[in-house]
């Protein structure tokens, strides 16, 4: 991945990217601070990537800024997120999209085309990064087949930049 540009954010960034990760997850203040150095990582026109004193931890999506598995793993999670169990932590680790079957708990109010943090089950980590493919309602009533693509998971090219 070649870096076109970098540079420190401006102030209206910052209030940007506060009041996109608001809507993911109260505790989003830990991932940035006033005190924090905050720096644009730019891969293209369109790729853009938050540093918080040089740790990768927030990138930006179509719909907004996201945390990075890195900055998930920060945060507590109680709202869009999807939780698997044990035996999709293979496959998720290896880009897989995470299908019905594996997804034991989500939140109910997702909407198709969120981004959402893959947590696994049993220590509450997250895992990945994902945009789903259905909302909360059609979640309920499905059996099989996808429900989430897997964008970034722990192990890829994003994590390794981390």
């Amino acid at each position: 991945m070649k870096v076109h540009r970098r540079y420190f954010a401006r102030k209206d960034l910052i209030t940007k990217i506060h009041s996109d990760l608001s809507a993911i997850s109260e505790e989003y203040e830990k991932l940035i601070q006033d005190q924090f150095k905050v720096e644009v990582l730019e891969v293209n026109y369109e790729t853009r990537f938050i540093l918080i004193n040089g740790s990768l931890l927030i990138f930006k999506t179509t719909h907004g800024f996201f945390p990075t598995v890195r900055g998930a793993l920060l945060l507590d999670n109680k709202r869009r997120f999807v939780t698997v169990d044990t035996g999709a932590i293979p496959f998720i680790t290896n880009g897989a999209d995470i299908m019905r079957p594996g997804i034991v708990n989500y939140d109910p109010k997702l909407n198709v085309g969120e981004y959402v943090v893959i947590i696994e089950e049993k220590y509450g980590k997250a895992l990945a990064i994902g945009q789903t493919l259905c909302s909360g309602p059609e979640l309920s009533s499905k059996k099989n087949g996808k429900c989430v693509k897997n964008i970034h998971y722990v192990g890829d090219e994003l994590w390794c930049l981390g």
